[in-house]
């Protein structure tokens, strides 16, 4: 089970997912307006808690489209144990939040929106490479803190600068302690947020995650949890695959399961593993680790593409052509 300097490395981010058009998802989720001559489009917003390491959905949740993503991420919070650190983008920038970690005791480290907070403007215009700042509650942030009980007193914190091609990325923590958790650390650090929206990428491409097989809004929930279920027993398969592969030596490059042809390979044993007996779970398990340490593919450190951008409509699925599996 892999950690950071001891914590369970997760992050929380948020997605939005398309979903069908009937009344009683829309009542539910509720729909973005459309543009000029096109209808509205039903939306719901995904929220994850995601152990980046390890690929595992810790908790999940399916909101409707206007939810804030903020309220979904202190929802997370009730799903944490002692030694997580919690890493978020510059969208979940909030006194409050900062607070709600100070009640927890828990770690985290965020992107700060420089643009938006005078200290964080004055620690980069300083050049400093890290500074302790104390920030203070606003009007309205101690409102929002006492509506969720939290207190008002001044939060100490880390500002820990990244130097990016054409820009300055601030990060805050509450990670104090410089000689155990060098400031040359964060970089790698926040980078494994990626993995977070890695896994949105597969959950809509490889399980097509927006391919939903009823028309109620249950049924929309049901599709969302039992995916990621099948997500989660996948990871699980794929981690005890991985230290074979990790054992076989003198190879060129470290090498890794290939996760597309694990999903591949578990959505035919899924329903095994839920409804069969201990003798037949037993063989099933060792027979895909098996598999699964088999099907790799090397990993290429430092390799980077640009981003493709497309004004393409995305694909639509339809009830009448979903999968069998």
């Amino acid at each position: 089970y892999r950690k950071w300097n001891g914590f369970r490395l997760c992050a929380v981010d948020g997605s939005m997912l398309r979903l069908p058009r009937e009344a009683d998802v829309v009542n539910e989720f509720g729909a973005h307006p459309g543009k000029v001559n096109q209808s509205d489009c039903p939306m719901g917003l995904a929220s994850l808690y995601f152990d980046v390491l390890n690929h595992l959905v810790i908790d999940a949740s399916l909101n409707p489209a206007n939810a804030s993503e903020r309220a979904c991420a202190a929802r997370h919070l009730e799903h944490t144990q002692p030694n997580d650190l919690v890493i978020y983008d510059r969208g979940y920038n909030a006194f409050w939040l900062y607070a709600t970690h100070r009640e927890r005791h828990l770690a985290f480290c965020m992107r700060a929106k420089v643009k938006r907070g005078v200290e964080f403007k004055r620690f980069v215009e300083s050049g400093a490479k890290q500074a302790v700042v104390t920030l203070r509650p606003n009007k309205r942030s101690r409102e929002q803190c006492i509506e969720r009980g939290l207190s008002v007193e001044p939060v100490r914190l880390r500002l820990i600068r990244v130097d990016l091609p054409g820009e300055v990325e601030v990060l805050i923590t509450n990670l104090m302690d410089k000689t155990v958790y060098d400031a040359a650390q964060f970089k790698a650090l926040y980078h494994q947020r990626w993995g977070c929206e890695e896994n949105y990428k597969r959950f809509k491409h490889w399980v097509e995650i927006e391919n939903f097989s009823g028309k109620s809004a249950l049924s929309v929930q049901q599709d969302f949890h039992a995916k990621i279920v099948t997500m989660n027993l996948t990871a699980l398969m794929t981690l005890a695959a991985q230290r074979r592969v990790e054992k076989k030596p003198n190879r060129k490059h470290a090498y890794q399961v290939n996760f597309a042809q694990a999903l591949s390979k578990m959505k035919h044993t899924v329903i095994v593993l839920i409804r069969g007996s201990v003798k037949t779970l037993r063989y099933l398990i060792a027979q895909t680790i098996d598999y699964l340490a088999l099907t790799i593919e090397p990993v290429r450190e430092g390799r980077h593409f640009a981003r493709r951008r497309s004004n393409l409509k995305k694909r639509n699925y339809y009830s009448c052509y979903k999968r069998a599996v």
